[in-house]
């Protein structure tokens, strides 16, 4: 059975398992719950860069899924290495991390890349990060769960869409209850004023809960989103899975974690609620 070994541990996150779950521990305690959340989590909206710089705000959208009743997640990340027309997904075996093993779900990976638009591609797959960072959080919030890890290629709102759809459909074919995690960074290497400004404008965006408004968002240059098509075909897929608002949990910025502030990546979680 196939094992996706992890291609950045001992770089974005530690390699050895004790001082991951300790520093994944500590954000998660440091996270301040100013209100409690009601409402059905359907899923998150995560960042993806190294912990120190986005682990703090990461780790508000996990916190809520210690609660969640779900059997598996649908892990949804842009690629960082190529464009292209669709999607790649593992059909079948494991993600690995420090903290062991997750199972791919067979069931809905192998039906996915019988569909147009997804195939799996290792060479997109493989050196991925922005997935890859999202599954030690999930080890830690959840037990007993497997994943569908899908890697975009595309910023085109149909075809994201498409994909989105296609997901859902294969989902709740299967009657599984499955959440949804989408994984972006925001503004890249602006002042720190300018980002919050820029990553102001997603957040109103992402706040409409419409695709189509996120996308012209992005397009028009207003905000910025590495993880655009993620974004695009997730929500489209939360809809589905009955999501119908996004709360906005936390944003901050490197400049207010591990990083100076001339130059900063901006962070967002927020949750998808029903």
């Amino acid at each position: 059975m196939y094992i996706r070994k992890p291609s950045v541990a001992g770089a974005f996150y530690p390699s050895d398992a004790e001082k991951l779950r300790k520093m994944i521990n500590g954000f998660l305690a440091a996270v301040d719950e100013k209100e409690k959340i009601t409402d059905k989590v359907v899923g998150i909206v995560s960042p993806h860069a190294g912990y120190i710089y986005s682990g703090p705000v990461a780790a508000y959208g996990f916190k809520l899924l210690k609660d969640a009743p779900y059997k598996g997640y649908v892990v949804i990340s842009p690629s960082h290495r190529a464009r292209f027309n669709g999607a790649s997904v593992l059909p079948e075996g494991f993600y690995s991390t420090p903290l062991g093993n997750v199972e791919v779900d067979s069931d809905i990976g192998k039906a996915l890349t019988l569909k147009n638009l997804f195939a799996y591609i290792p060479e997109i797959d493989q050196p991925e990060h922005s997935l890859e960072v999202q599954i030690p959080f999930l080890q830690l919030v959840c037990s007993d769960f497997k994943i569908v890890p899908v890697v975009i290629g595309t910023t085109d709102l149909n075809l994201c869409s498409e994909i989105g759809n296609l997901i859902a459909d294969e989902v709740l074919s299967a009657n599984k209850d499955y959440g949804v995690i989408i994984s972006t960074d925001l503004s890249h290497y602006y002042s720190y004023e300018t980002a919050k400004r820029i990553d102001g404008e997603f957040a109103r965006a992402l706040s409409l809960f419409d695709e189509k408004a996120i996308d012209q968002a992005i397009k028009s240059k207003k905000a910025e989103a590495c993880g655009e098509g993620a974004v695009l075909s997730g929500i489209v897929l939360a809809k589905r899975l009955g999501a119908s608002k996004a709360k906005i949990l936390k944003y901050a910025n490197s400049g207010d974690t591990a990083g100076p502030k001339n130059e900063v990546v901006g962070y967002i979680s927020a949750a998808l609620l029903a």
